[in-house]
């Protein structure tokens, strides 16, 4: 029998200790800062609405983007908007499936229908708000799952584009011109 040097085991490099993994804490909505873009923004895809819409309704806002229900507005942040998560639909885009669904919604105080105005450019079209109450301490992931279970009663609709028509501009100033003066 030949007796060789000892092989050594190759040594072993452990990095410094981690816990097996971390936990991290939930984001409150009283966490999340306000998206301060303006809605003239364009939206083509749905990835878009990660610029203009706060995290608690972008779930939510993306779903009715896929359906092709057009929002108009949303916001739940921690500095003017925690009480309450909302999304606003324009509501003169939905198919009649659509409409018959958010008149439910309307009817069973889901949903508020806000109709439109001829004193404001801004509610120039008729909308749908759906409001869910939140408070500061409530957590994303709890309001972005209140917001989705209702959105999800909307189905797929074709594109429905409505234009502001300039004249109709025009009359609504010159209506709320003939208002302010009278008063």
């Amino acid at each position: 029998m030949i007796i060789g040097p000892k092989k050594q085991a190759p040594k072993i490099k452990f990095g410094p200790k981690k816990p097996p993994f971390t936990i991290k804490g939930l984001k409150r909505i009283k966490d999340v800062p306000p998206i301060r873009q303006g809605t003239h923004i364009p939206v083509n895809t749905r990835d878009d609405l990660k610029e203009i819409v706060e995290e608690p309704c972008l779930k939510a806002c993306q779903y009715l983007f896929d359906k092709n229900v057009e929002t108009t507005e949303s916001g739940c942040n921690g500095e003017n908007c925690s009480d309450r998560a909302y999304i606003k639909i324009k509501y003169d885009t939905l198919d009649e499936r659509n409409k018959q669904i958010a008149d439910i919604m309307i009817a069973n105080k889901i949903a508020q229908f806000i109709p439109k105005s001829d004193e404001c450019i801004r509610h120039y079209f008729n909308e749908l708000r759906i409001e869910v109450p939140t408070s500061p301490e409530e957590t994303v992931a709890s309001v972005e799952k209140k917001l989705s279970k209702i959105t999800k009663f909307f189905v797929h609709q074709r594109k429905i584009i409505k234009q502001i028509d300039p004249q109709e501009i025009l009359r609504m100033h010159q209506r709320y011109q003939e208002r302010q003066r009278y008063k």
